[in-house]
């Protein structure tokens, strides 16, 4: 098993924070429909990758 690039762990570690974050946020807002949070999910996390750059 090969190790993870430094870039791959921060996004990952990144993603993961966002994807605790948004889950305790839905705890009072709960999205719309499974597909309205993957969407959000998607969306946070492709944010995500791009800032980590």
């Amino acid at each position: 098993m090969a190790a993870l690039g430094r870039d791959l762990v921060q996004h990952a570690r990144a993603v993961a924070q966002t994807v605790r974050d948004t889950l305790a946020e839905w705890r009072t807002r709960p999205p719309a429909s499974d597909e309205a949070a993957i969407s959000e999910l998607l969306v946070y996390a492709a944010r995500d990758v791009a800032h980590s750059r």
